[in-house]
């Protein structure tokens, strides 16, 4: 199905999910390809992969709402970049769902996560000393994906390869089905302070977590 959830962004952004309920051959019918989107489809091999490709790159079209056609490339870092307009992007999926958040004037970062118990045998792998004593006896599963996704989403506003998500810090923040969460990243001398804005779906089974770098703006792509 088309977009099933819109977000404006402070006049500069826009944020969608699209909740998969097509076919992959449903999907294709839906999308005109470049060669190198082609060849780049042609790489995926499971049908759940080439349904969440398909629905994202369906869900920025409908985003953007524009005539002119989008291309794209991965950069060395293997993040997805316009080709051919000065917008940030990122984007997500899991499950049902492909999520994409694009702005006209700032980096963004966006995840999506199915809510599941399973993450509690993670803990130590992504939250540091300070984080695993702010660990809850109840709803652990929630905190624990409230904060994955938080650092998925910065992680991603990053770009860059050489950050983990030990690098990136998560300050305490009371547990809800929407909220703020004030981050840290830290790589070597570099050292910046963001927020992440997260809320569940209505059934409570996905998070959905997206951050703004409003300190930086982007650069215009060279002619």
């Amino acid at each position: 199905m088309p977009i099933i959830y819109k977000q404006e962004i402070e006049g500069h952004a826009v944020l969608g999910v699209w909740k998969i309920s097509e076919s992959v051959d449903e999907l294709l019918s839906m999308i005109q390809f470049s060669e190198g989107e082609r060849e780049t489809f042609e790489k995926f091999k499971l049908k759940s992969r080439q349904a969440h490709w398909l629905s994202y790159r369906l869900a920025i079209r409908e985003l953007l709402d524009e005539e002119c056609p989008c291309e794209f490339f991965y950069d060395e870092h293997g993040k997805l970049h316009f080709a051919n307009l000065d917008y940030s992007l990122s984007v997500t999926h899991s499950g049902v769902y492909s999520g994409v958040i694009i702005s006209k004037k700032h980096y963004v970062g966006i995840d999506i996560e199915k809510l599941n118990d399973r993450i509690n045998r993670l803990a130590s792998k992504f939250l540091n000393a300070e984080e695993m004593e702010l660990l809850p006896e109840l709803e652990q599963d929630k905190f624990l994906t409230i904060v994955w996704s938080a650092k998925e989403a910065l992680y991603k506003l990053y770009g860059k390869s050489e950050v983990q998500l030990d690098n990136i810090s998560i300050k305490p923040f009371a547990i809800g089905n929407e909220g703020l969460i004030d981050g840290k990243l830290e790589i070597g001398s570099f050292k910046k302070d963001y927020q992440v804005q997260y809320h569940f779906s209505d059934d409570g089974e996905y998070i959905l977590a997206f951050s703004v770098d409003d300190t930086i703006i982007i650069k215009e792509k060279a002619k």
